[in-house]
């Protein structure tokens, strides 16, 4: 991996792509424990409210994306594109997505053995492109703002003020809130989770949460915008994005005492709080390598971010597939083809020197690597597989 950094296009940020090629390694980390009962606390998610390392992940990456669309925007706007081919392209965007997602979907039901369910984290980033796009074509930053505030006020009037059968306004408990009613209502069984005593379905990435999700997608978009002001200095734009990182982190501190953290509802606290963390680490990576000139640690995670769609979607593949493919031994155990891997490379030896927990996080290292490795070969043969 000694090759020269490509070049890096005018108005592209490169610390743009290491935070998103970050973001996914982290992803993969976190998506494949190897033993799920012994994995270090950060790289779980919260049980229902609260926010831990890993729920900082996905709004990471709709925030990174947000930031990405207000520059290719601005730049096939500006050219004067013609607007139904724009159109075209976001759901052409918006279609691969959303297919993609239901292809990991499939596999997910397949080697967990639960029904085929309409959502998913790329269906989830597939109607945030879509919806976010139309604002950012038919509307101007004050618009944008305008919108950001609108939806979350929406969700949160919605998730506090709005009772349902059975439950008083207000109510945020699993199987017990507004969100899992409506999805119940919507997909019935086809959900991530279902609690037939109760007659209520559960998905982390339900429908009415993509109101608070865009607005996460939307705040990086006025991120980008900041970003692209020539007037203002590169340092004055790193301190501008620490300031209001703070300011959000302390504002989503408060707005949890009135409205909790949970990445399952999305809440408009928690989108408030994820927001400000990816200011603070987008302005510490423009500080680093756009700033300071840093690059010498940057490459896996610009291998990554080259190509961060393709590394998720077939790592997720692949990992699903592991416990898709099953046999039975000679006393009739059921064998998955993950753990007898895991088994066999980690679990037989690292426990012993540095216990379960070290040796669940060296599964999902090796998913890091291993994709690195695949991302580093699409990297060198100059392979950017955009979707």
């Amino acid at each position: 991996m000694s090759e020269q950094i490509l070049p890096v296009k005018p108005g592209r940020l490169l610390s743009l792509d290491v935070f998103r090629g970050a973001t996914i390694a982290a992803m993969l980390l976190v998506n494949n424990a190897g033993d799920w009962g012994n994995t270090f606390p950060p790289l779980l998610h919260a049980d229902w409210h609260g926010c831990t390392f890993t729920d900082l992940i996905f709004p990471f990456f709709l925030f990174i994306m947000g930031v990405a669309m207000c520059f290719s925007f601005a730049r096939r706007t500006g050219d004067g594109s013609d607007k139904m081919k724009l159109y075209f392209q976001i759901v052409k965007r918006t279609a691969l997505l959303y297919i993609l997602g239901s292809v990991i979907v499939f596999f997910a039901s397949k080697g967990l053995g639960k029904p085929f369910k309409p959502y998913g984290v790329l269906q989830r980033i597939a109607l945030c492109y879509l919806i976010a796009s139309l604002i950012i074509l038919h509307t101007g930053i004050k618009g944008q703002i305008v919108w950001t505030i609108l939806l979350l006020g929406i969700h949160y009037v919605i998730l506090k003020m709005i009772p349902f059968p059975g439950h008083p306004a207000g109510s945020l408990d699993i199987f017990a809130n507004i969100s899992d009613w409506i999805d119940t209502r919507l997909f019935g069984t086809h959900l991530a989770d279902y609690n037939t005593e109760l007659r209520m379905g559960h998905d982390a990435e339900g429908l009415l949460g993509t109101l608070s999700a865009i607005s996460s997608t939307l705040s990086g978009v006025l991120c980008g915008h900041f970003l692209r002001k020539k007037e203002k200095g590169d340092y004055e734009k790193v301190a501008g994005m620490a300031v209001a990182g703070v300011g959000l982190l302390s504002l989503g501190l408060l707005w949890r005492y009135d409205i909790p953290f949970n990445k399952n509802l999305w809440t408009p606290s928690y989108v408030v709080y994820t927001t400000g963390w990816a200011l603070l680490s987008l302005g510490a990576c423009y500080w680093l390598v756009d700033i300071k000139g840093s690059k010498s640690w940057i490459k896996p995670f610009l291998y990554y971010g080259m190509n961060p769609i393709t590394a998720y979607f077939g790592a997720s593949v692949m990992a699903y597939t592991t416990v898709w493919i099953r046999w039975q031994d000679a006393f009739g155990k059921r064998i998955y083809l993950k753990y007898f891997l895991y088994d066999h490379i980690y679990k037989s030896w690292v426990p012993h020197l540095f216990g379960n927990t070290v040796s669940s996080a060296c599964w999902g290292m090796t998913y890091v690597v291993l994709w690195c490795l695949v991302m580093w070969i699409l990297y060198k043969k100059k392979i950017f597989i955009k979707v």
